[in-house]
């Protein structure tokens, strides 16, 4: 009844009211100060604090009031802040263990989902960042390697900014590509070009996010995140610019599932997408394809946008401390001069430099407010109740500003890092990073990015305001504290002493002046034609002789004269060069011993063209996989321009878009054809079954293996590209194999040479070399006829094969020019076929070979092979784990077999250095892979065959990363992984069925006979069955 009277006496307005007064209640209820929590500024209810903007600024106002801890309501979340050097040194380092988690902060959780590194938390954050940090070791971070890909960069980034000719411009999307592009070498596993425009929007994209994520509309999204999703605002910018990036993301992440070879990673996308396979029985570790993507944009992140941030500020401070640039700069002049880069070697020599970066990281103040944190346990704090779950920021600015840990904190002074001998001093309170568990996962890939771009920049340029546009140094506060937008003026050094004198003179030429010198240019040039043709008509026959011989000498040495930072080498012959000091049988030796007179980077002169060899398992590396990409490319070959039809053609010798479309292609369709998995291994099981009857039906009696070895391993390749394997008693097969390596043998013997030094000289001369095209156009009438079969009865919706696959995707691609045309098929269809024969072949007789001259090793592989598999069934890829031994001499066969002892030839993409030496772009570069695998640094005993170079104290199959049979980097060999399979099934079935010999008083060499291979001399073998 009361109620019902009290109902009935009530309007809408009291209503209302009662409901706000409730709402009242129920929020001093839920939202009450817990005792003794950390003080604060009075919040407004319902909605706290929301209305106070969580800057540095602000919050130092708040700390001033309440001390250094204190806390801030967020909407219903109370957040505790914890100011200055001493309290963040407790949370962080003293308390690590109760301050370690993150809190769900609605405004990334949309896209980060708890997933990753940096907003993760427990088991699943520490398999992330542990994996993490070992695999970006790996890849190069802190090691020669990653310092290796920022010299380069600094390279490409100090061209960029000489490319604006000392014009105005704004250096922030250029830095940012640069310091990108390291850890996108180490995560992609290549850089982009800063003209590149899908990467620049990335970068955009990223930076509009980073601002706006520290708006304060968009802080209203993490006080009120369902009702702020409905809400236009910038919370729905942040939100589509990262649904962008990662598309941008899955599209490279889905690249690297197309070319993935387990056996070869190449990055960290690589690493990771092994270990998903590797992990699937523990979900929780959160090894999937999700986390992966999270990862990466951590990664990207992290590694771009902090690094970048402080070179901007670094060059702002310069522009406004032109003293301390000057000072800097003598120091560079003293400890490095202009004749070389900076390295990390260089930084304890230079104090003054590595002060100024250290200050410019400390008062640029880059992550002010540092990243939340979350209480994973009660605890106290500076005496205050810290309940478990509640967010914690930890004030960074107020540690790099603290009064009492610096001497001139808003100045900037970098004295703060000097001793009074002017030595450099580290300052506890120096905590850009961040501290404890969560510190910055790539600090020290950031410490060495901004000594080595600044120290480059101030080596070469000098920066200047534009006049009129002194920079603001007030900064724009968003997630992370940066420069507002500016221009400057990059001001070369070397041109400093001569610009204003040859302005001068400019200016002193008049539109007069120019004319006269021109018309005098035009006389000099009429009178010179005269007197050299009076000249000619004075010789006779021999004088006109002499003198053509004199001009072409003196265009022999111009053409051929090289700058004096130009690797140096052998003196060469006109015309001619080097070409006949080659040793014509091994000319691996004979740029091996080049290698031991003039370093392990040197040049040759072959014909009218100089090339660089490159020698040693460090300097190898260094040109194939940190200077990748600018090494990537073929040069012109003659043999292949003769008989290719169409430029750039086939997978071995392309370039461009062209070469990473087909490459791309043919992986991504082998694979679907079985290679790397279960049906490819049946399809060589098969084929062993076939084998072992052939060698069986020899009943133990001598027989060369060569036929039925190139045979075997060729039928592999034909089922991916043609759907079918041959008989081994296929007399035209079997002649198109011998043509096969007979044709690998010419291009690298020294007729081979010769037709690729003087090719308009030698197409007209009699000679081997002219058997080469024969071979060549034989094999591909054979291709064509196979192409024909397959357009007869090509299914468009059932595929068979790499053929098949091709013509289908020709129609796909008619108005492209990737080369996707009957003609490159046949030519990609050739380079598959010889790619996936020769090699394989090979390196099975010269385990034979090893084998049999090392008896006491082919018992151990038996008894090892017996005690796994033993004889009731085939080996499988599943057995190699349980087959160190084995495995270990398999490598061992392809080291010392070194198939391969040059490599295929690259070509400078642009003017770079290599080894301290000036490489002009268009320089044809040779990597010595016969110079990794014998490197005396990096294996016990070179030239000895010994399987221990691969095992550890207990027996354990262990990786060198000097082994690299099948090159490195983006051109490594495209069926790497085929081949691996292929030698580890065929040699491991052949030895668990026979043993090998050889007649009694034959001796089996190994020399071989070197072409575009290392084969061995032809032999006969005895196979016994056991």
């Amino acid at each position: 009844m009361i109620f019902e009277a009290l109902f009935d006496c009530m309007d809408f307005t009291s209503w209302l009211l009662l409901g706000f007064v409730l709402l009242l209640i129920f929020d001093v209820v839920k939202n009450g100060r817990p005792p003794n929590f950390p003080p604060g500024p009075w919040a407004v209810p319902l909605v706290g604090n929301v209305f106070t903007s969580l800057d540095f600024k602000t919050m130092d106002k708040v700390a001033k009031e309440y001390g250094p801890v204190f806390s801030v309501r967020k909407g219903s979340l109370r957040m505790v802040f914890i100011s200055g050097h001493k309290m963040v040194k407790e949370a962080l380092v003293n308390q690590l263990d109760s301050f370690v988690d993150r809190p769900i902060v609605p405004l990334f959780h949309v896209i980060f989902k708890g997933l990753g590194i940096a907003l993760s938390n427990g088991y699943l954050w520490k398999k992330q960042r542990k994996f993490a940090n070992t695999h970006l070791r790996y890849f190069g971070e802190g090691q020669k390697t990653l310092e290796k890909y920022i010299e380069v960069e600094s390279n490409f980034l100090c061209e960029a900014f000489k490319d604006e000719q000392g014009r105005p411009f704004n250096p922030h999307y250029t830095l940012t590509n640069a310091v990108s592009n390291i850890i996108s070498s180490v995560v992609f596993g290549h850089r982009f070009e800063y003209s590149d425009p899908s990467f620049r929007q990335v970068l955009e994209l990223d930076n509009e996010a980073v601002i706006l994520a520290g708006a304060l509309r968009s802080q209203l999204y993490d006080a009120f995140p369902g009702l702020m999703s409905y809400l236009p605002g910038p919370h729905q910018t942040v939100h589509a610019n990262y649904r962008k990036i990662v598309s941008f993301l899955e599209n490279e992440i889905e690249k690297h599932r197309e070319e993935w070879n387990p056996d070869d990673p190449r990055d960290f996308i690589d690493v990771y997408l092994s270990e998903m396979e590797k992990k699937k029985e523990d979900p929780m570790a959160g090894f999937n394809t999700e986390t992966l993507l999270v990862s990466t944009l951590d990664l990207i992140e992290a590694g771009t946008e902090t690094a970048a941030t402080t070179l901007r500020w670094a060059l702002l401070y310069m522009l406004h401390y032109p003293e301390i640039q000057e000072k800097v700069q003598a120091e560079i002049d003293r400890v490095i001069g202009q004749s070389r880069q900076p390295t990390m070697a260089d930084r304890p020599n230079m104090p003054y430099t590595d002060a100024v970066i250290h200050e410019v990281q400390r008062i640029g103040n880059i992550v002010p407010m540092g990243f939340p944190k979350m209480a994973s346990k009660d605890t106290t704090l500076g005496g205050y109740f810290i309940p478990k779950g509640t967010p914690v920021a930890t004030i960074l600015a107020s540690v790099l500003f603290d009064e009492n840990e610096w001497d001139t904190p808003h100045v900037f002074n970098p004295e703060h890092f000097l001793d009074l001998e002017g030595r450099f001093v580290k300052k506890d309170a120096f905590l850009p990073f961040s501290a404890g568990k969560r510190v910055c996962l790539g600090e020290h890939l950031a410490k060495m990015e901004l000594f080595l771009f600044f120290a480059t920049l101030l080596q070469r340029f000098t920066f200047a305001p534009v006049p009129g546009e002194m920079p603001s140094m007030e900064g724009v506060m968003g997630f992370t504290h940066s420069p507002e937008e500016f221009r400057l003026l990059a001001v070369p050094r070397v041109d400093l002493n001569c610009k204003q004198t040859s302005q001068k003179q400019e200016e002193d030429y008049s539109d007069k002046d120019r004319h006269f010198f021109f018309f005098c240019y035009c006389l000099f040039l009429l009178t010179l034609t005269m007197g050299l043709y009076h000249f000619l008509l004075s010789f006779d026959l021999k004088g006109l002789f002499l003198f053509l011989l004199l001009f072409l000498l003196i265009t022999d040495y111009l053409k051929n004269r090289k700058p004096s930072t130009f690797p140096p080498g052998p003196r060469a012959l006109p015309f001619v060069g080097n070409i006949f000091n080659m040793d014509s049988k091994h000319p691996h030796i004979y740029f091996t011993k080049l290698a031991d007179i003039y370093g392990s980077v040197f040049r040759v002169r072959l014909g009218w063209d100089t090339m660089v060899f490159v020698s040693g398992y460090k300097m190898v590396k260094e040109a194939l996989v940190t200077q990748a990409e600018n090494f990537v490319d073929r040069p012109y070959n003659a043999v292949a321009d003769r008989f290719y039809s169409e430029p750039s053609g086939g997978l071995f010798l392309s370039n461009g878009e062209k070469w990473k479309t087909q490459r791309r292609f043919a992986l991504s369709t082998l694979r679907n054809f079985g290679l790397g998995k279960n049906t490819l291994e049946q399809s060589i099981s098969e084929e062993i079954r076939y084998l072992q009857e052939e060698i069986e039906s020899e009943k133990g009696k001598p027989f060369s293996p060569a036929g039925l070895f190139n045979n075997a391993v060729s039928n592999i390749i034909c089922q991916l590209v043609m759907g079918k394997r041959y008989d081994y008693t296929n007399h035209r097969f079997q002649m198109m194999l011998k043509n096969l390596s007979e044709v690998i043998w010419l291009e690298g013997s020294i007729w081979g040479e010769l037709y690729q030094a003087f090719p308009s000289v030698m197409k007209y001369l009699p000679g081997p070399h002219n058997k080469i095209f024969t071979i060549y156009n034989s094999i591909q009438r054979f291709l064509y006829e196979e192409m024909e079969k397959h357009r007869k009865d090509l299914d468009r919706d059932n595929p068979r094969d790499y053929i098949d696959a091709f013509l289908i995707e020709m129609e796909n691609q008619k108005e492209s020019n990737l080369g996707f045309t009957e003609c490159n098929l046949a030519f990609c269809a050739l380079d598959l076929f010889l790619a996936g024969t020769e090699t394989t072949a090979t390196t099975m007789l010269w385990a034979l070979i090893f084998l049999i001259k090392n008896p006491h090793v082919q018992e151990k592989v038996h008894a090892e092979i017996d005690r796994v598999i033993g004889q009731s069934r085939l080996p499988s890829m599943a057995d190699r784990p349980n087959l160190p031994y084995t495995d270990a001499v398999i490598h061992e066969i392809q080291r010392m077999g070194n198939i391969v002892p040059l490599n295929g030839m690259r070509v400078a993409a642009k003017d770079t250095t290599l080894g301290g030496y000036f490489i002009p772009k268009g320089t044809s570069l040779m990597p010595m892979l016969t110079s990794v695998l014998f490197d005396k640094t990096e294996w016990e005993t070179p030239d000895t065959f010994n399987p221990g170079h691969f095992l550890d104290a207990n027996g354990k199959f262990v990786k060198k990363q000097a082994f690299l049979p099948f090159s490195a980097g983006k051109r490594v060999c495209l069926g790497e992984g085929l081949a691996r399979m292929e030698l580890f099934l065929f040699l491991v079935a052949l030895l668990q069925k026979f043993s090998f010999s050889v007649p009694e008083g034959v001796e089996l060499s190994t020399e071989g006979i070197t072409g575009a291979t290392r084969v061995p001399h032809p032999y006969k073998v005895c196979a016994k069955v056991r």
